[in-house]
C-alpha cells in the first residue's frame, strides 16, 4: 500500500476550497488578526504572572533598575507602577477582559464563516451526487457515499472551526514567546530550544502516522455504516431468512477493526504524550536549574525568572499541542481531498439554477443498430445490433425472458445509459444532443420495483408534478384507482409511507407509481413490469387507468402479463439483446414462433 508523506505541497489541498473562503475573506483576516492579538496578550499576561510572582518574592520596592528591566519595558513598568500588587492585578484583570472580548468576536467570527462555507459545501455535495450518472451509482454503495460525505465534511468544520485557529494562536505563541524568551536570557532560552528539533521531527512522524491511521478508521467507519444502511434496507430479507445472528456479527467484525484502529491511534498518542512529559518537562526542570544558578549569581532577576518559568510552560504547551492539530490539520487535507474527488467527477449536468423545461417528445423514436455493455463487464454484451421503432402515439410491448435486456432498453430510453455503438432518435435528432433534464421532463416511468419517498401520500404522488394543487394529485389518484385506498386511511393523503414505502402494500405502491406518471401527463411513457405488484381486480382497474393515458402518447410497456400485452400495436420479442420477432399479437401467435412459445410457456401469463 502506497504511504501517504506529508509535503509542504500538501497544503495546497487547502487552496482548492478558496471559492468557498473567498466571499468570507474579510471575515477571516478579521478573524486572524484577532487571533493574533489573542496570542499576544496571551504572552503579556504570562509577562504579568511573572511580575506579579518577583514582586511576590522581593516586595514592592522592587524598580526598574533592580529588576534589571531597561529600555521600553522598564519605561512601562515605571509609567505604570507595576512593582504594585494591586496594580499588577488590575493590569491582568484588564487583559484577561480583553482577551476574552476579543476571543468571543473570533470565535463567532470563525463559527460564521465555517458554518456559511459548510452550508455551501453541503449544497455542492449532494447537487453532485443526485447530478451523476448511473454508472456512478453502480460503483458506489449508498451507505458509503453518505457516510463519507458527513465524514469528510464535519472534518473540514472542524478544521475550519477550531483546529486552524487552534494552530495558527499556537504558532503566534511559540514564535513570540521564543522572542521573549530571548529577551529574558538568551543562554536559557538557547538551552530551552535544544530540545525543538528532536519535537518537531517526532510530531511530523506523529502526524504522518496519525493521517494514516484516520483515513484506515474512516474507511472502516464507512464499511460499517454500509452495513447498517444494507441490513435497514433489506430488513425483511434479514428477518424472513433469521439471519439477524449472521449480521449481528458481520457488523461486529467491522466494529471490532474501528476499535482496534482507535487503540492503535491511543498508543500512539500515549507514547506520544509520554515523550512530551519525559523530555520536554524534563528540559524545563533543567532550565529551572540553570535560571535558579543566575537568579543566584544576580545574571537575572527574579520576576525575569519567573516569566521565563511560565512562558517556557506555555511555549512547551504549545510546542506539544502543534503534534496533535498537525495531525488534526493532516485529517482535515485528507477530507478536502476526497471531498474535492467527489466535487470534480463528471456529472450529467451542472445547472441547479433553473427548473428544466419539458420539450415536446411527440415524435417518433427509434433505436439504430445499438449496441450495449456495462463498463465493468464489456464482454457480456447487453444489447447487440438492437432496432426499434416506436411511433408517436404508439403502444409497443417488449417482451422476453429474464436478462434478455428490456429494462436496459428503459434504462437507454431515460438516458440512464448511453449506447456503446449506434443511437437513439427522437424525430431528426439524436437524444444525447438533447438537453438531458429537459428530455427526461417528457418521459414518465413507472418501475417494476416501486420505491416511495418516506413523507405522506400527497408528496410521492407530486413528485411527478412538484407545483401540482390538490386537486390534480386527487384526480391522479383517483384515475389509477388509488383513490378509495387512500381515502380509507384516517389521515387520508397526509398518511406517511414509511421508509421505502414499506406501510402499504406493493399493490398500492403500484398504484402510487401511476397516479405519478399519471399527473406528470408525459409525451412518452414507460412502463417496466408496471402491474407486476397488482392481483387481478386491482390490475384490472389499474389497466383501465393505464389505456386511458397510453392514449396518443409513445409508449414502451415491458411485461409478463398477456393483458398489457396483447392490445399494444406493436410487440417486439427480445432474445439475447436483439430482436428476433415483430408484430401484433395476432400475427405473432400465428407466427409460431419465440412469442408462440412464451405464451404456450407461461412465460408471458395470462
Amino acid at each position: 500500500m502506497k504511504k501517504n508523506r506529508f509535503k509542504l505541497s500538501d497544503l495546497k489541498g487547502f487552496g482548492q476550497i478558496a471559492p468557498y473562503l473567498k466571499p468570507h475573506k474579510w471575515g477571516f483576516i478579521l478573524g486572524i488578526i484577532l487571533l493574533s492579538l489573542s496570542g499576544v496578550l496571551t504572552l503579556m499576561v504570562t509577562r504579568l504572572w511573572g511580575q506579579l510572582g518577583g514582586v511576590g518574592v522581593l516586595g514592592e520596592s522592587v524598580s526598574s533598575s533592580d529588576s534589571a528591566s531597561s529600555g521600553f519595558e522598564a519605561e512601562i513598568l515605571q509609567n505604570w507602577n507595576l512593582n504594585d500588587l494591586g496594580t499588577i492585578g488590575i493590569a491582568i484583570a484588564a487583559v484577561l477582559i480583553i482577551q476574552a472580548v476579543l476571543s468571543f468576536i473570533r470565535v463567532f467570527l470563525f463559527a460564521d464563516m465555517t458554518e456559511k462555507m459548510m452550508l455551501s459545501m453541503r449544497r455542492d455535495a449532494f447537487e453532485a451526487i443526485v447530478s451523476m450518472p448511473m454508472d456512478f451509482y453502480h460503483d458506489n454503495r449508498v451507505g458509503d457515499l453518505n457516510s463519507r460525505i458527513s465524514a469528510d465534511i464535519t472534518a473540514i468544520q472542524d478544521t475550519f472551526t477550531t483546529t486552524l485557529a487552534e494552530l495558527i494562536r499556537q504558532l503566534i505563541i511559540v514564535g513570540g514567546g521564543v522572542a521573549a524568551l530571548a529577551y529574558f536570557s538568551v543562554e536559557l532560552t538557547l538551552l530551552m530550544l535544544f530540545t525543538l528539533p528532536v519535537v518537531i521531527i517526532v510530531a511530523i512522524f506523529f502526524g504522518k502516522f496519525i493521517k494514516r491511521l484516520s483515513k484506515e478508521t474512516q474507511d472502516e467507519i464507512a464499511a460499517s455504516n454500509v452495513i447498517v444502511q444494507e441490513v435497514l434496507t433489506g430488513i425483511v430479507n434479514v428477518k424472513a431468512f433469521a439471519n439477524e445472528w449472521f449480521e449481528r456479527n458481520r457488523y461486529t467484525e467491522r466494529v471490532k477493526s474501528v476499535r482496534r484502529l482507535a487503540m492503535k491511534g491511543a498508543m500512539g498518542r500515549g507514547a506520544f504524550a509520554s515523550f512530551i512529559i519525559l523530555f520536554i518537562f524534563g528540559a524545563i526542570t533543567l532550565v529551572m536549574f540553570k535560571g535558579a544558578e543566575l537568579m543566584q549569581q544576580g545574571e537575572l532577576a527574579s520576576e525575569h525568572f519567573f516569566t521565563f518559568l511560565l512562558m517556557t510552560g506555555l511555549v512547551a504547551g504549545s510546542i506539544g499541542g502543534l503534534a496533535a492539530e498537525f495531525g488534526m490539520v493532516q485529517k482535515g487535507l485528507g477530507a478536502v481531498e476526497s471531498l474535492m474527488e467527489l466535487l470534480k467527477e463528471q456529472r450529467e449536468f451542472n445547472d441547479f439554477e433553473t427548473e428544466a423545461k419539458p420539450l415536446n417528445l411527440s415524435q417518433n423514436l427509434e433505436f439504430k443498430a445499438v449496441d450495449f455493455h456495462y463498463e465493468q463487464r464489456p464482454d457480456v454484451p447487453v444489447l447487440k445490433n438492437f432496432n426499434l421503432s416506436i411511433n408517436e402515439g404508439e403502444q409497443v410491448a417488449l417482451v422476453g425472458p429474464s436478462g434478455a435486456g428490456k429494462s436496459t432498453v428503459a434504462a437507454l430510453m431515460l438516458r440512464f445509459q448511453n449506447p456503446v455503438n449506434g443511437e437513439i432518435r427522437i424525430g431528426d435528432e439524436n437524444v444525447k444532443e438533447l438537453d438531458l433534464r429537459s428530455y427526461r421532463k417528457g418521459l414518465a416511468y413507472v418501475p417494476q420495483e416501486v420505491i416511495l419517498f418516506g413523507e405522506d401520500i400527497r408528496t410521492n404522488i407530486a413528485y411527478g408534478k412538484i407545483d401540482a394543487t390538490d386537486e390534480e394529485v386527487k384526480e391522479a389518484a383517483r384515475r389509477a384507482y388509488a383513490l378509495e385506498f387512500i381515502e380509507e386511511f384516517p389521515d387520508g393523503f397526509e398518511t406517511l409511507v414509511g421508509e421505502r414505502g414499506i406501510q402499504l402494500s406493493g399493490g398500492q405502491r403500484q398504484r402510487i407509481a401511476i397516479a405519478r406518471a399519471i399527473l406528470r401527463d408525459p409525451d412518452i411513457l414507460i412502463l417496466d413490469e408496471a402491474t407486476s405488484a397488482l392481483d387481478s381486480v386491482s390490475e384490472t382497474e389499474v389497466q383501465k387507468a393505464l389505456e386511458e393515458l397510453m392514449k396518443g402518447r409513445s409508449t414502451l410497456v415491458i411485461a409478463h402479463r398477456l393483458s398489457t400485452i396483447k392490445k399494444a400495436h406493436k410487440i417486439a420479442v427480445l432474445r439475447e439483446g436483439t430482436i428476433v420477432e415483430e408484430g401484433t399479437h395476432d400475427e405473432l401467435m400465428a407466427l409460431q414462433g419465440a412469442y408462440f412459445n412464451q405464451v404456450k410457456t407461461q412465460e408471458i401469463t395470462a
